[in-house]
């Protein structure tokens, strides 16, 4: 998963730092404000890709002493970094220059080279956006589009096709903005254009960081998961009982699940029967039958709990921390 993230990051990166040295170079020339809001929106989807790049490499340290649970959540947080940093650069600057070009109105040297560097952008962004697109297809499965982005707890991919989305359309809206300051001889229109776009940024950013946010703080797992999951334990004969359920998301597709199992000790301790009557047959002290079944007992309960959570996690890969505890107040027998 890290993995495919992590190409259809450096994609954008590549692409993005292209377009931004194109784009820049045509404000220069045309001194056009849509065209400074690409240039700034290419350089901070730049920036902030380099940061969710980051993200995901030091969050694919492994655990340690310090942080038991590993570094997964340095991709939530990098994410959050770069949602703060579209909204500053992308969305702050932008609409600062539309709504200054807007105000104080001045014509811009809009050449060919300029609906060029645009049309260059539209072919490059659309590709970047159309192969996180598939990405995020791939990885959903049957599961809708929007509920697997409300649900999915990986950012950066999220990140990479909203950001890659809004400069598609951006460079659309640029042009238009271009053509009818052409057209009309009215470079408010072009200024407009620089306003539509920050805003649309600004959107992005807002919606990542609130997503980010939860991702950090840990919230539960998917409801159809942990139904999932509690289903097949019940499943299980050895089990009567599941309680208090909690789950956290701790890093982009890995989850903890603990629960307090009530385990059936007649299932369990059925499985001794002929161990026991061997015992009695040969007249061993109760005292010494009674201990060595207590810790044949919980050998057994043991290895059981090894056995569910060995296929919990073969049926369930996400789930990375299992923590199955025995109920502390197991109901007692009539």
């Amino acid at each position: 998963m890290a993995g495919q993230s992590g190409s259809a990051v450096v994609f954008a990166i590549i692409g993005n730092a292209i377009l931004t040295l194109a784009k820049a170079a045509a404000f220069f020339f045309s001194r056009s404000p849509s065209m400074l809001s690409e240039a700034m929106h290419s350089l901070a989807d730049t920036a902030n890709q380099a940061l969710l790049y980051i993200g995901i490499r030091r969050s694919q340290r492994p655990a340690d002493r310090r942080y038991h649970w590993g570094y997964g959540g340095e991709r939530f947080l990098f994410a959050l970094i770069s949602a703060v940093g579209i909204f500053v650069l992308g969305c702050g600057v932008t609409v600062y220059h539309g709504v200054h070009s807007l105000l104080h109105p001045s014509a811009s040297k809009t050449t060919w080279i300029t609906f060029a560097v645009l049309g260059v952008s539209l072919v490059i962004d659309g590709f970047v956006f159309a192969l996180a697109y598939r990405e995020v297809n791939q990885r959903r499965g049957g599961e809708p589009f929007f509920q697997f982005v409300r649900n999915t707890s990986d950012p950066t991919l999220l990140a990479v096709l909203f950001e890659d989305f809004v400069a598609t359309v951006g460079v659309v809206v640029a042009l238009s903005g271009l053509a009818l300051a052409q057209v009309t001889g009215d470079p408010r229109f072009d200024a407009a254009a620089s306003i539509v776009i920050g805003l649309m940024l600004g959107a992005v950013a807002v919606w990542l960081a609130w997503r980010n946010r939860e991702l950090i703080l840990g919230p539960a797992i998917p409801h159809s998961l942990e139904q999932q999951v509690r289903g097949f334990l019940l499943a299980q004969p050895s089990v009567e009982a599941v309680r208090h359920v909690r789950t956290r998301i701790v890093a982009s597709e890995r989850f903890a699940f603990a629960a307090e199992v009530d385990y059936d000790g007649r299932y369990l301790g059925r499985r001794h029967a002929q161990w026991l009557a061997e015992q009695v047959d040969a007249g061993l002290d109760a005292t010494e039958l009674a201990a060595e079944f207590g810790h044949r007992m919980l050998t057994s309960l043991a290895l059981e709990i090894d056995r569910i959570e060995q296929e919990l996690r073969a049926r369930f890969p996400r789930l990375a921390y299992l923590d199955l505890e025995s109920d502390d107040n197991p109901r007692l027998a009539d």
